[in-house]
């Protein structure tokens, strides 16, 4: 639709225009170009640590820790899920009763009626770790410690089988 306006010896004329309606603008052609200077960039630059979020960060972490337990046991976590979460279900009821909220949990692989498998999944809750932590060395370490545990509980193990690094750094 459009708005036509003219002149004519009445006075004003102020018609509407009902025709073929127009096509919108690329999305390209609808960013800014002021004062002739280009379109915009992006406001910081993929190089920079502010570029991801802290949710993309702590994704980052998780893969990095997965792929070196990976690495540890070949062929025993290749069908493992692993899922990052923002709080655990039910945090309201575990606060309420006093109890630690998790830092993750973890589910056994399961054999369906009709044949389909569900793989084994280990949940990492992305908030209880970071309250934990002052540093992004030590959140590093944590999810990793966590990841272990995880695993380690996951194939009923000990978690210094699972990873003999695991709490060596921490001091405890």
């Amino acid at each position: 639709m459009e708005f036509n306006t003219g002149r004519s010896e009445q006075g004003l004329v102020i018609s509407l225009d009902t025709g073929a309606a127009t096509a919108a603008k690329p999305y390209a052609q609808r960013r800014r170009d002021r004062h002739g200077r280009g379109l915009r960039g992006p406001l910081i630059p993929a190089t920079l640590p502010g570029y991801r979020t802290r949710s993309q960060a702590f994704d980052e972490l998780v893969v990095e820790s997965a792929d070196r337990l990976r690495h540890l046991w070949p062929g025993t976590l290749d069908l493992v899920e692993y899922v990052v979460e923002e709080v655990p279900g039910e945090l309201e009821a575990l606060i309420a009763a006093g109890a630690q909220a998790p830092l993750g949990n973890f589910s056994r692989a399961e054999a369906a009626a009709s044949g389909l498998v569900k793989a084994a999944e280990i949940t990492i809750y992305r908030h209880p770790l970071e309250a934990l932590c002052d540093t992004p060395g030590q959140l590093r370490e944590l999810v990793h410690e966590v990841l272990i545990e995880q695993v380690a509980g996951l194939m009923d193990m000990d978690p210094d089988a699972v990873d003999p690094s695991f709490r060596r750094y921490r001091g405890h």
